[in-house]
């Protein structure tokens, strides 16, 4: 069996099982693909308050029933920054009531996501919906996919980065940062990097870091950079935190 891939995830999340249509998710409505499935509220953004209860709404726009599954999963990222849903695993902390249901045709239904804890939380709202006859199909099926977020933030939020080495990974220039705080408030800065033929300057894209994690931030392009010795000089700003570094780098073509 396998299913046919259209669409594109808000996250880069990875596919269901064989492959997904996956519609995207916002933060708003979660517009369905044209025949598919639809999420309203897929992004709950709030304090983490335990008990704090979300009304999030599932709708079927297909001309089947769909049996639905509704989970919260942990983030996992990669050393390049990319989040996607860890499918192995569900986070304890959160509740989903009726996470599991079949949907008729134009129906619609309401689920709570609960947040059992008051500390701070960041996951994946995952919705997979599927024929209830799939595994009756022969050739391609289609199934659909919304990934949405859950960011239950800190009361006091602590914003701190550890910067690690500076180097040049796949035509990029990186710097090593872990997030040491407990919010996943986008990193930005600039950066300033001197060299044999003059100085280049350019901005570092924000992005999001999961507590605890490392990634190899890229705050320039290195493709075009001649062989060298480089000064990087890099402002990082998360939150209110604003930090300086200085990094040396070497080119060798």
């Amino acid at each position: 069996m396998q299913l046919k891939v259209v669409g594109g995830v808000v996250t880069g999340a990875a596919l269901v099982a064989a492959g997904a249509v996956i519609a995207q998710a916002n933060g708003g409505k979660a517009a369905a693909l044209d025949g598919g499935l639809g999420v309203q509220n897929a992004l709950v953004e709030r304090q983490a308050v335990a008990g704090a209860a979300n009304t999030v709404k599932v709708f079927n726009n297909s001309k089947a029933a769909l049996t639905v599954s509704v989970s919260a999963r942990p983030w996992t990222q990669s050393s390049s920054g990319l989040v996607s849903p860890n499918r192995r695993s569900t986070m304890s902390t959160v509740g989903v009531s009726g996470g599991s249901f079949t949907l008729a045709p134009g129906a619609t239904k309401d689920v709570t996501v609960t947040l059992k804890s008051g500390a701070p939380q960041y996951g994946a709202l995952e919705v997979v919906g599927l024929p209830t006859d799939v595994a009756k199909q022969k050739g391609i099926v289609t199934g659909y996919r919304v990934v949405g977020a859950l960011r239950y933030k800190p009361a006091v939020p602590t914003y701190a980065l550890k910067v690690g080495s500076a180097k040049i990974k796949s035509g990029m220039v990186t710097l090593s940062v872990k997030n040491s705080g407990n919010t996943t408030d986008p990193v930005s800065g600039t950066v300033r990097l001197k060299g044999p033929l003059g100085t280049r300057q350019g901005s570092v894209k924000a992005t999001r870091l999961l507590p605890g994690k490392t990634i190899s931030l890229a705050v320039m392009s290195a493709k075009r950079l001649p062989a060298g010795r480089y000064t990087a000089t890099v402002s990082l700003k998360q939150g209110t935190l604003k930090t300086n570094v200085r990094k040396k780098i070497s080119v060798k073509r």
